[in-house]
């Protein structure tokens, strides 16, 4: 699969080299296992492993330095939203980017606390990456058709903790994420993204799943 939206240059790291085989299981699973409207399903779903953890993880990280924490992102929720909410008005495709969750931040830092990484789950991380990043690519083409140019104001932010698809440990997710702003002086209450992760005082973007 490769990724052409040119707004999140991060998307355009997904792919990797596989062969055509690879591709076709890749896909097949990805259909199978993974609800396009919400990436992450509910543990309890079994999901069959071909090669063992370590080795699915090795290939993922083929190539990425390991990094020693989230950069970039913000230091707090309040302080993500804003510098989401100007990135969008002005179409600022980079400082988005920065907001977001890497592949090498994904793949070091969050997917072995995730609980994908063990069994019975045990999804292959590629497949993950894959299925996250399409769905943020197009979760933000649409959020940027709907207000970039727009003048947005933040109000609030309210999410969930996440305790269900994260182990305990160093990662803490929120998700359901609710955020009341000012569209161009109009009050309004949406999900503009899905999910937030924090490690280390560092919160980044992990899902852009939203209303639109």
């Amino acid at each position: 699969m490769r990724l052409r939206f040119e707004v999140l240059t991060l998307c355009l790291a997904a792919a990797c080299a596989r062969s055509d085989a690879s591709r076709s299981d890749a896909q097949a699973a990805v259909a199978s296992v993974v609800d396009t409207a919400r990436p992450w399903r509910k543990p309890g779903d079994k999901i069959d492993s071909i090669l063992p953890m370590p080795e699915y993880l090795r290939r993922f990280r083929k190539g990425l330095a390991e990094p020693a924490r989230l950069e970039g992102g913000a230091a707090s929720r309040k302080e993500l939203a804003e510098r989401f909410l100007a990135a969008v008005s002005a179409r600022d495709t980079a400082a988005l980017a920065a907001l977001a969750v890497s592949r090498a931040e994904f793949a070091w830092l969050i997917f072995p606390s995730h609980r994908y990484y063990d069994p019975p789950y045990e999804l292959d991380p590629e497949i993950f990456w894959m299925q996250l990043t399409s769905a943020n690519a197009s979760g933000l083409h649409r959020l940027l058709e709907r207000y970039g140019g727009t003048r947005l104001a933040f109000i609030d932010l309210h999410c969930q903790p996440d305790t269900l698809q994260v182990k305990p440990g160093p990662i803490k997710l929120s998700s359901a994420c609710r955020m009341r702003y000012r569209a161009g002086g109009v009050l309004e209450s949406r999900v503009l993204f899905g999910s937030v992760v924090k490690r280390d005082g560092r919160l980044k973007l992990l899902s852009l799943a939203n209303d639109f």
